[in-house]
């Protein structure tokens, strides 16, 4: 039964798939981080400034995975349920846009956590 399993997933394949879905969220974090926003003419309040860098450790811990797989995508899996609950103890109603961040963080993030067990098990 665990050869059939084997056959049917391959970790490094799944490593591989994260690392890939990975690549444009850096790029596209990297590119709103470093360019300014013509459109924004009074300062962003402090309080959104530590919720929007909760989405980049968030980010942050993706970057963790490409090493050590199991840390980085518990990192970035839970600072992304954090960041919800500090969203609705500090802002109020939760927003459900933000399901669209949870689409392109949380499966490599799964991806990675998935891999790392597979590899662990291996071994």
């Amino acid at each position: 039964m665990s050869k059939a399993r084997s056959k049917l997933f391959n970790p490094s394949l799944a490593r591989w798939i994260a690392r890939i879905w990975s690549l444009p969220i850096f790029v596209f974090v990297l590119l709103k981080v470093f360019t300014p926003d013509p459109t924004i003419v009074a300062p962003v309040p402090p309080l959104d400034w530590f919720l929007l860098s909760l989405w980049g450790c968030a980010v942050l811990g993706l970057a963790i995975s490409w090493r050590w797989e199991t840390l980085g995508a518990i990192i970035a899996i839970g600072i992304m349920f954090l960041r919800e609950i500090a969203w609705v103890l500090l802002k109020g109603p939760w927003i459900p846009n933000f399901l669209i961040v949870w689409a392109l963080l949380v499966p490599p993030a799964i991806l990675f956590l998935i891999s790392g067990r597979a590899e662990r098990k291996t071994h």
